[in-house]
């Protein structure tokens, strides 16, 4: 029975603990009223006054547990670390074959590394055919090493993750400056096409109909003009 448990917690999608069913409404309002109504303390000296401090019943799975002690903690079946950072090789139970530590190598010598790497790589790979022509049931050993070569050479390829990260950001922002002047120089030729456009108008002599339209104009009001003037003389006399 313990091992079914065991199974289900270490399981890569393992089902949700059975106290979310506590998370009501009902709890919530219960417990912000304990908590409004419990004496403040700040310091807990035995384990009494601990006991004190956690809610009664069900509403003490409603309060976030502490986080657990130590530099690492277990979930879905892996091993996790508090610390956001690549795990070294050694901690991750498997021998360095290079000898300078992950935060103090430099990149120089990371290609250095890698060149031996390689080297030995391919070397293993020719004693390993080697070795199938000879005498096939011996190949373990040899596949050993190929793997401790290959998970050393993929360790320090993930050292460049921080690199590769920061110049696809640069990249990113690049591009995006890039588009917004594109955009912007864009605008400003639809701004100066249509500038261009409205000085034209302004420019445009009138055609001749409507020059010979308006002087007809002047004159009819010039005539109305007159007749108004010799109306108002003749009902003066």
């Amino acid at each position: 029975m313990s091992n079914t448990s065991e199974d289900l917690i270490s399981s890569l999608y393992p089902p949700p603990p059975p106290y979310y069913k506590f998370f009501t409404e009902e709890n919530i309002q219960k417990l912000a009223t304990w908590q409004s109504e419990k004496p403040t303390t700040t310091t807990t000296t035995n384990t009494e006054d601990a006991e004190e401090q956690v809610p009664p019943g069900h509403l003490r799975f409603l309060v976030p547990p502490n986080p657990p002690p130590g530099t690492q903690y277990r979930g879905y079946g892996n091993i996790w670390l508090f610390e956001d950072k690549l795990p070294s090789l050694k901690d991750s139970q498997w021998k360095q074959l290079y000898v300078d530590d992950d935060e103090n190598i430099t990149s120089e010598t990371k290609i250095k590394e890698l060149h031996k790497l390689m080297d030995s790589l391919l070397l293993n790979f020719l004693e390993l055919i080697g070795i199938l022509s000879v005498d096939p049931s011996k190949f373990d050993p040899k596949i050993q090493d190929i793997n401790l070569i290959l998970i050393n050479i993929n360790h320090l390829l993930n050292t460049y993750r921080p690199h590769q990260s920061r110049e696809s950001l640069i990249m990113l922002l690049k591009r995006q400056i890039a588009h917004k002047r594109s955009e912007i120089e864009n605008i400003d030729k639809v701004c100066n096409d249509i500038k261009e456009k409205i000085k034209g108008l302004v420019n445009q002599e009138i055609p001749d109909s409507e020059v010979v339209h308006t002087k007809a104009q002047k004159i009819d009001e010039k005539d109305q003009i007159k007749q108004d003037i010799i109306n108002k003389l003749l009902q003066s006399v």
